[in-house]
């Protein structure tokens, strides 16, 4: 399983609509926010929440995921440049045993700059992001 961030509009009854397949005009892979078990060990970990992160833990501390509303993307945005500027202590923390620090860098900053890329289309679009588990 991977944690994917989707992005959403909200219709007129409140329903979330995902933008998904056709109408989804972002990069293929640019969904992909890491694996299931980053959902605890990454981007609901304390080391970031010692950086200040509240929206990445709690995008994935539900068993559905959580939305980031229309109007809170720039929060977001904000949040994950913050996370940008203290992503090798991050990673140093969040390391698994069976990679190296450069390496869980590299696949960190891949998916946070496919989580960020996700959330400036979404406030392009008018939506929302959510991040969650694609069985």
């Amino acid at each position: 399983m991977s944690l994917t961030s989707e992005v959403f509009l909200v219709g007129e009854g409140a329903e979330l609509d995902i933008l998904a397949g056709q109408r989804d005009g972002r990069p293929d892979g640019m969904e992909l926010a890491g694996p299931e078990s980053w959902r605890r060990t990454v981007w609901g970990s304390r080391a970031i929440r010692r950086l200040g992160a509240r929206f990445l833990p709690a995008s994935v501390s539900v068993h559905n995921g959580d939305v980031v509303a229309p109007d809170e993307i720039p929060a977001f945005l904000a949040e994950i440049d913050r996370v940008r500027a203290y992503s090798e202590r991050l990673t140093a923390e969040t390391r698994p045993s069976d990679r190296t620090v450069e390496s869980h860098h590299l696949h960190v900053a891949r998916r946070l700059h496919g989580i960020e890329a996700s959330a400036r289309y979404a406030q392009g679009a008018g939506g929302g992001l959510l991040i969650w588990y694609a069985v």
